[in-house]
């Protein structure tokens, strides 16, 4: 077990409301969970302003102008690059967020072709070597962000527990359910590691359990009645909180043993921790160092069979079981709550406007004066039809390549997945306005009391 990273205090020091923008490449659970969620939160408390924008769509220069620090989240795409741009011209720090070691993705898949694209490498390389901090989630990726800059931070990423009740959720139904979730939607290899053993179970248990698969199921399950299927949601809290009604007893949290899996965050064990789900796992580095085995969850090797004997072993040992879903819910209490991630994030936030504060010169090699950036959206923002235009031609060229690799059918899917993202994106921009609003009034009511 990795021992626990120190907790910094809050910063009263900084009198003046820092202002983020957070420029994101899409409303994914990776810029939810890491960026919209931590900032909102410190938002509700009056610690910072915030504005949310996607890269593609609309970044306007005033948002620039107005931010105070820039947040990005796996951020690669050349042909937003004259958005960084205009940020390193300006003169403005910015915390780049990353989760996934995009360097060792495997070019056999559709995935990794697109993400380890010369151009994208080399615009990733851009954001990371001119970040004022970069923030990763696992020691194989620190050591590989480290050829690149000394101004990272290793952290653990953050479970949001406001929505989901403190109490275990009621089990209504009196077969046992295991679930298993993933955000591919079209594919998911790792489901490939228990798909015989899962046969086998429901073949021994029959009508006296369920497997709830989440975005996608194995084809060789979907013929079994007690296999059942729920569409990916993009709303990421209200996943948690059917996660959490549905009263699951085990999740499986099967993971690779590689460069680039062990690169990734312990997402599953921080899920199924907060929703009182006991998980079984891969023995992997991503779950090695986060999972007590036989305390806070299962650790299998991804032998045929291992999964087999795991899942028996949990559905038989009623006590372990439910052992496990108590502590695993206090570990994840203790050490991955959001108001421990959001007073780091904060602490960050003050760390890089204090060392920023007297630079005044752009610090990068061929970055243009900020005279001579140009930017489509200098003097005016776009206006609704032509933004609407951009987000159709967008979201339609994704579909255009994802035809290219999946066929008509699951190229729907991933254009509904897609719209769906978009429509949360407009809400979580409705909130924000919102919260400003009602921040506005407040403080000139508290000024008005003051004055009386």
């Amino acid at each position: 077990m990795k021992s626990e990273l120190p907790i910094p205090q809050f910063n009263s020091s900084r009198t003046v409301i820092p202002k983020i923008l957070a420029i994101l490449p899409a409303l994914i659970p990776s810029s939810i969970i890491l960026v919209v969620e931590p900032l909102l939160y410190l938002n509700k408390l009056r610690k910072v302003e915030i504005r949310v924008r996607l890269e593609n769509f609309y970044v306007r220069s005033s948002d620039m102008e107005w931010a105070d620090l820039v947040v990005f989240c796996r951020n690669t795409e050349p042909a937003n690059d004259g958005v960084l741009e205009k940020i390193l011209a300006l003169n403005k720090p910015y915390i780049y967020e990353l989760d996934d070691n995009f360097f060792e993705l495997s070019l056999d898949s559709p995935e990794g072709k697109y993400h380890r694209a010369p151009e994208r490498i080399a615009q990733l390389e851009k954001y990371i070597k001119n970040a004022s901090l970069v923030r990763v989630y696992s020691h194989p990726l620190e050591l590989h962000i480290k050829k690149y800059t000394a101004n990272d931070r290793l952290l653990k990423a953050p479970v949001n527990l406001l929505a989901i009740p403190s109490i275990p959720p009621n089990h209504s139904s009196q077969k046992l359910k295991l679930v298993f979730s993933t955000s591919r939607t079209i594919s998911d290899d790792l489901s490939n590691i228990f798909v015989k053993d899962v046969i086998r179970i429901i073949n021994e248990f029959g009508n006296a359990i369920e497997f709830h698969f989440w975005g996608f199921v194995p084809e060789e399950l979907k013929r079994f009645p007690s296999v059942k299927f729920h569409r990916f949601m993009p709303n990421y809290q209200k996943y948690m909180r059917k996660m959490y009604g549905q009263g699951y007893d085990i999740g499986l949290a099967p993971m690779k043993n590689d460069a680039f899996h062990n690169s990734k965050t312990n997402n599953k064990f921080r899920e199924y921790g907060a929703c009182w789900i006991a998980g079984i796992y891969s023995n992997s580095e991503v779950y090695s160092n986060c999972v007590e085995d036989g305390l806070t969850g299962l650790l299998v090797s991804n032998a045929e069979g291992e999964w087999y004997q795991a899942i028996v072993r949990m559905l038989k040992d009623v006590e372990m079981r439910k052992a496990i879903q108590m502590q695993a819910r206090a570990i994840v209490e203790k050490e991955y709550s959001l108001d421990i991630y959001a007073e780091i994030l904060l602490n960050d936030i003050n760390s890089v406007l204090r060392e920023f504060a007297p630079k005044e010169t752009v610090r990068v090699d061929n970055i243009k004066k900020a005279e001579n950036v140009k930017f489509e959206n200098e003097h005016k923002p776009k206006n609704l039809f032509l933004r609407l235009f951009d987000l159709i031609r967008f979201v339609f060229g994704k579909m255009r390549r994802s035809l290219n690799n999946y066929g008509l059918l699951l190229s729907f899917r991933l254009f509904l997945d897609e719209i769906g993202r978009y429509a949360q994106y407009f809400l979580l921009s409705y909130r924000i306005r919102q919260r400003y609003l009602h921040n506005v009034i407040s403080r000139f009511i508290d000024r008005f009391r003051r004055a009386e």
